[in-house]
């Protein structure tokens, strides 16, 4: 039987992906196979296609590494029922109407569960929660900044750092940004196309400094936050949107006691399997207890795919992005 995909043919820019009708997945004995609902759609999945990722792939692919929808068919060793909602992370796969994915990679939700808030929930909450909770030892009451606040990993910290107890300063870019961020529940916003990052940020705290930074863009950015954190402050390393890895001037480092923490959160859940289902759970009750409310802000066609990756590349993506398939 035959299915829908996006698939890479060749590296390079978005516009070059192609919606095709290729054969559905066959599973091994420790897969299932999930027929998607939704997928969630991240930077890295642009990088990808371009050949720029950390790990390069030889096409043919189809990228998407995030979905949501029901169990259809099991391996002979995999105890989950068919037909339980699932949460799925496979490597690769998903931006396609089925996928097969590792069971040790599947967490069953309710049925009720909202299939966009599932399909958002394990790249980017999955990343600053682990960012927050296991690399940055937030306590209530710290103080956050985050960079490049309005994307997908910015977004996420927000809303995970008012269900922490942490007060955030948010930096962006534009009007637009700015007013997003808030309705989310910012409480300082740094428009830094118009202001001095670091002495704003100095102000707003007092000359104190902020204790941690989540920086997913990179660049200059980088070392102006740098400079506006506190003694003892943790700069979290998450990713270079900006395009260009920042060279950081280490006195910087010994003069103020600050950390600079790598937040590679794929890497860690091969390594930790039982503390990544500990965070997910722990993630999925602040949704079902109302703490923490995930409603994506774009949502595209399956055949919209290519211009959901370059609304990334461009930087004009603002918030959570998923395809409903």
């Amino acid at each position: 039987m035959d299915m829908k995909a996006i698939v890479c043919t060749k590296l390079g820019e978005p516009n070059l992906l192609e919606i095709q009708e290729i054969e559905k997945p066959n599973i091994a004995e420790n897969e299932v196979l999930i027929k998607v609902e939704a997928a969630g759609v991240n930077f890295p999945d642009a990088l990808l296609v371009q050949g720029k990722y950390q790990i390069v792939m030889d096409p043919p692919f189809t990228p998407g590494n995030e979905v949501c929808g029901f169990v259809e068919e099991v391996g002979k060793k995999v105890n989950i029922p068919i037909g339980t909602k699932v949460i799925g992370i496979p490597p690769v796969g998903g931006f396609a109407e089925y996928v097969a994915v590792n069971e040790n990679l599947v967490i069953p939700v309710k049925n009720t569960f909202d299939s966009l808030a599932g399909a958002s929930l394990p790249i980017n909450y999955g990343t600053s929660y682990y960012a927050l909770k296991r690399r940055a030892n937030a306590k209530s009451g710290e103080t956050l900044l985050v960079l490049g606040a309005s994307g997908g990993i910015g977004t996420s910290t927000i809303q995970l750092a008012k269900v922490m107890g942490l007060n955030t300063i948010c930096a962006v870019g534009s009007k637009e940004k700015a007013d997003y961020v808030k309705s989310l529940g910012a409480d300082e916003i740094v428009r830094y196309d118009q202001v001095d990052l670091k002495e704003t940020v100095k102000e707003l705290t007092s000359g104190k400094g902020v204790d941690i930074v989540i920086d997913p863009v990179g660049g200059e950015t980088t070392e102006q936050a740098l400079r506006a954190t506190a003694f003892n402050g943790r700069l979290l390393v998450i990713g270079f949107a900006n395009g260009s890895i920042p060279k950081i001037s280490l006195n910087l480092t010994l003069v103020k006691g600050v950390s600079i923490v790598g937040v590679w959160w794929g890497r860690w859940t091969n390594t930790a399997p039982n503390e990544t289902a500990e965070d997910f759970q722990e993630l999925i009750s602040f949704i079902e207890n109302d703490k923490l409310k995930i409603v994506p802000k774009n949502n595209y066609k399956l055949e919209e795919t290519s211009v959901a990756l370059e609304n990334f590349l461009t930087r004009k993506n603002i918030g959570k992005t998923v395809i409903s398939i």
